[in-house]
């Protein structure tokens, strides 16, 4: 760091060990070094650059050619702040009708780690494994109407204390239909839906949608208590999306030999009549999905709907209108909300 004004950085940006070039950073790359604040949050933007750089700082800088929201270009040399993270995280993105993987991340950087967070890290999902439990309860004769106390709840752990689970705001809210319950996710709404259905339901439901392996029938697990991955989730996710058809996530369509022959096919669904040699007009061919149902078609367009309710009205409210489009999806927290779960988020076709 060489100079600093109110609104630039004048810095000399070193790519090698010999040469040192001039650059500038402007107040708009600036914006995102806030100040970390107690309880998670973060304080207001920089208002001059001497808030977050001082002379003789040695920082990292990246290249840019406009401002943050694209609208303003930059003139030549013009550098942005970036640091390194101190935790990766991981991403999933697929196809939900061919279980396609149409992005993938697994962490900042393969050089500073090799562990894949998107299929190697199990974590626990939180509140995004609830509207399993709750596909369990319309198996079984629940409707999105269903009433459900929302009241607090006591039981014994089997070494003699006592278990007292709470909602995330710590108030109680009395008897409430599923889907507001879902909706605001609701902690002693899905523990006492979980204990009137049976948990083995809900096992069941875990195990058809490969969310884990062996999931123990405790009620905590309803809370999302378990070990899954980013994949699986996604994966689990997709399934309710495309109607409850099963899916395997894929990064591989079709593998062929050196004569053109197919030897692997990701997609396993018939198409008889796509097998003709010449087009003789009409509707083109439909291939037959053949996929097992996890779950019944009613049930998944259910706990879609509800999901929709997620993002309009409910935890996931801020991002139905910051993305402004149909959206249906569940957010997902654990360790009182410190640590982000597997949330996934999903558009509606």
């Amino acid at each position: 760091m060489l100079k600093v004004t109110d609104t630039v950085a004048e810095i000399g940006v070193r790519e090698n060990r010999t040469e040192t070039k001039p650059g500038k950073i402007p107040l708009s790359e600036l914006a995102w070094a806030k100040p970390v604040l107690p309880d998670q949050k973060v304080g207001p933007s920089p208002k001059k650059v001497a808030d977050v750089l001082t002379v003789g700082d040695l920082i990292l800088v990246e290249s840019v050619t406009a401002t943050p929201d694209g609208k303003t270009k930059y003139p030549a040399e013009t550098y942005g702040l970036r640091q390194l993270p101190d935790v990766s995280g991981g991403m999933v993105v697929m196809d939900p009708h061919t279980g396609r993987v149409l992005a993938l991340v697994g962490g900042l950087s393969y050089d500073q780690s090799q562990f894949n967070r998107a299929t190697q890290a199990k974590r626990q999902p939180g509140s995004s494994f609830k509207p399993f439990v709750y596909m369990a309860a319309l198996e079984n004769g629940y409707t999105p109407a269903s009433v459900v106390l929302d009241a607090p709840f006591v039981m014994d752990d089997g070494s003699g204390k006592k278990w007292r689970p709470e909602n995330y705001t710590e108030k109680f809210y009395g008897p409430s239909s599923l889907r507001l319950g879902i909706e605001q996710s609701r902690n002693l709404m899905t523990i006492r839906l979980a204990s009137a259905i049976g948990m083995e339901k809900v096992v069941d439901v875990a195990g058809r949608f490969g969310i884990t392996e062996a999931l123990p029938p405790l009620l905590s697990m309803s809370l999302g208590a378990g070990e899954s991955t980013p994949l699986k989730m996604a994966t689990a996710y997709a399934m309710i999306a495309n109607g409850g058809k099963k899916l395997v996530p894929t990064v591989i369509d079709r593998v062929q030999d050196r004569y053109g022959q197919t030897v692997f096919k990701h997609d396993p669904r018939v198409c008889e009549n796509c097998l003709v040699d010449t087009y003789t007009g009409g509707l083109p061919p439909y291939p037959t999905d053949n996929r097992p149902q996890v779950i019944d078609a009613a049930t998944a367009f259910q706990m879609t709907a509800m999901l929709e309710g997620v993002v309009q009205r409910g935890t996931g409210a801020a991002v139905g209108a910051a993305l402004k489009r149909p959206l249906a999806g569940k957010t997902g927290t654990s360790n009182d909300s410190s640590i982000i779960g597997s949330s996934a988020i999903r558009p509606i076709w």
